[in-house]
């Protein structure tokens, strides 16, 4: 039992010990404040704090990292330093480029298994470097295929369950020079997943798992994966468009399935490296999916020809509180027709202690709201609209 929990520590300091980890935090905070900085472009506030939506990634990195743990325990899954390390390296890589919605395990992954099978054989004049590269050369295939199929896993499981928590809207161009709206499902996801990693003198294998019962000792180790979405959208509400990502993701990942199945049956390793490719093109393909409906799809959040846009409203707000959703029609406020934002807060100073809006749905159907006006409330009570002013047309050419 105290090797057991020793090598839980052990596992725990890797998972510090690796450089990955602090690219991934000094990614998850830049992130958030450029898309802190767009919001404040657009609305003049931000939707949501830098620290409120690091820290509501937390516990579904957790949640998702132990049940895939967990999954890679039972299939008996190992991955050896070497390959670990390749697959730091080709993360980190990704994350060079600054370009969150890159940031995928089928890109890492796929790139890990390439160039796995092509690379050479050298050697170097460190003991460490020539040990790392004789295991990337005998990478067990099968068992990094079904990693890469958990991590997809993994990967559609997040996004299709917090892809849009927290969404950022923001105030975009359309090809007229005109303002529209959009959101964008900007987040990333640190999941620790536990690996067993073949190593001599460690916890030796306990009966037959499925995939590898040779009788070999291993180690644990804990790996930061990095999961990301950046996924503008200017066609739809949100959460329709997101979750069709996830499905996406969640079909790549039963084709990873497939090819690991077909190399375990037929013990043909090249069917791993295939896959790793196959997904590798997909999550490509995915990403120019997104650009391709941006450009050929109408836009949502089009400017109305009576009243005000909602766009997003801040958390907490009393906008919020009166269940105002992205997308609907605010016509009148306390029973005076708006068309601009001056006017909206013109018509909240009717009543102070209270307002009324009649608000239209994105179906077209009619509803009142009301609400109590507290002091520290935002003088648009919390709602970012779709605005005409110079504010804005500046923000947009930025």
């Amino acid at each position: 039992m105290s090797d057991i929990i020793g090598l839980i520590f052990s596992s725990v300091a890797s998972f510090f010990m690796n450089p990955l980890l602090y690219l991934l935090i000094l990614a998850l905070f830049a992130y958030n404040a450029q898309r802190v900085r767009r919001e404040r472009l657009s609305f003049r506030v931000k939707a949501y704090g830098m620290f409120n939506t690091i820290f509501a990634s937390i516990i579904p990195s957790i949640l998702v990292g132990l049940c895939g743990s967990i999954v890679l325990a039972v299939t008996g899954a190992s991955l050896a330093p070497g390959v670990i390390v390749l697959l730091s390296l080709a993360t980190a890589a990704v994350l060079l480029t600054c370009q969150q919605r890159l940031l995928s395990p089928a890109i890492a992954g796929g790139v890990t298994v390439i160039a796995a099978a092509v690379m050479p054989a050298f050697h170097t004049p460190y003991t460490f470097l020539n040990r790392w590269i004789e295991e990337i050369h005998s990478i067990d295939y099968v068992s990094f295929g079904l990693f890469l199929t958990v991590a997809l896993l993994m990967e559609s499981t997040l996004v299709f369950f917090w892809g849009t928590q927290q969404s950022s809207p923001r105030l975009i161009g359309n090809y007229r020079g005109g303002l529209v709206g959009a959101h964008e499902a900007c987040q990333l996801w640190i999941a620790p997943l536990f690996l067993l990693v073949p190593v001599s003198g460690a916890i030796p294998s306990v009966g037959a798992w499925p995939f590898v019962s040779n009788g070999s000792s291993f180690s644990l180790a804990l790996f930061p994966l990095g999961v990301g979405i950046a996924q503008l959208i200017t066609y739809s509400m949100p959460r329709p468009a997101v979750r069709q990502s996830a499905l996406w993701m969640l079909a790549t990942a039963g084709v990873m399935a497939a090819f690991v199945g077909a190399a375990l049956f037929l013990h043909q390793s090249i069917f791993i490296v295939l896959g790793g490719a196959v997904v590798l093109i997909s999550r490509l393909t995915l990403v120019w999916y997104h650009h391709h409906l941006r450009q050929t799809r109408p836009f949502y959040f089009l400017m109305p020809n009576r009243g005000l846009r909602v766009i997003g409203a801040v958390p907490h707000s009393l906008g919020k509180r009166m269940g105002i959703v992205p997308g609907e029609e605010i016509l009148r406020v306390n029973d005076l027709e708006v068309s601009s934002v001056s006017e909206f807060y013109e018509a909240l100073q009717k009543h102070g202690a209270y307002c009324k809006l009649e608000v239209f749905d994105r179906f077209g159907e009619q509803r009142f709201v009301k609400g109590a006006i507290h002091e520290n409330d935002n003088f648009k009570i919390g709602l970012l609209f779709l605005e005409r002013d110079e504010w804005n047309m500046q923000a947009k050419d930025k």
